[in-house]
């Protein structure tokens, strides 16, 4: 499998761009405006395909605002755009065991998004992606849920697969974990292994997952994932 070089959409009004894209076990994130599920992606070796929808439309209450989301002065100045459909898909939210979660059927809204984030001098890109999820008064067990499900379904580097590993407390909302999220590819003839930490919240009501995507052959910055989580978590927060 070649890892791509992701491609960066035009600029996008990031008020109500909720975006229905299919998770890796047939969790779609559904919007209110009615758009369809995603089909599979093959851009990158963290693009799995995508799944059957099957979760309920929000009504217009359940929108997830611009203001909830990680805003240009968190990203170096790179506002989000929507995630292509079933990019990314394991991570929307984190599914290391490739099922449902029971509580899929209490998300009404979501949103996955992302951004290119131009480094400074002599350092490797970045692309960030950010999904918010929406359950109103079930976010707890549905956080749990992902968090069982790191410890039951490591995974592997095997091809199409990926390894998972929880590397403790994200530092961020009322509840988070840190996960590595690594897969073997190949690179210009050459075999990969590349790792995307991902932080997983609750925040409120609210399920978030960011991670840093890397770029090309160049895992993701860890670090650096911490400490936009915790922004991340604080918008979160605020719009609530």
């Amino acid at each position: 499998m070649r890892r791509s070089r992701p491609t960066v959409l035009p600029a996008a009004a990031v008020a109500l761009a909720l975006l229905v894209g299919c998770s890796a076990d047939g969790g779609a994130e559904p919007a209110p405006t009615g758009t369809s599920s995603s089909g599979p992606s093959t851009a990158a070796p963290n693009s799995p395909p995508g799944s059957p929808s099957g979760s309920p439309s929000p009504g217009a209450s359940d929108v997830i605002p611009a203001s909830a989301l990680l805003r240009p002065d968190d990203l170096g100045g790179t506002k989000l755009e929507p995630l292509p459909e079933g990019e990314s898909a394991h991570l929307r939210p984190a599914r290391p065991c490739g099922r449902p979660y029971p509580g899929d059927a209490t998300r009404v809204a979501a949103v996955a998004m992302r951004a290119y984030v131009s480094p400074a001098a002599n350092e490797t890109p970045r692309v960030v992606m950010q999904y918010v999820g929406l359950h109103p008064g079930r976010a707890e067990s549905a956080f749990a849920e992902i968090v069982a499900a790191v410890g039951r379904c490591p995974g592997s580097l095997d091809p199409g697969e990926h390894r998972w590993e929880s590397a403790g407390t994200g530092s961020a909302g009322d509840e988070s974990v840190l996960l590595r999220v690594s897969a073997r590819f190949d690179y210009g003839g050459d075999e990969t292994v590349t790792t995307t930490p991902a932080v997983v919240a609750r925040v409120g009501d609210h399920i978030t997952v960011v991670a840093d995507l890397g770029w090309e052959n160049a895992s993701g910055d860890e670090s650096f994932v911490r400490e936009l989580a915790a922004k991340a978590v604080e918008r979160l927060r605020t719009a609530a």
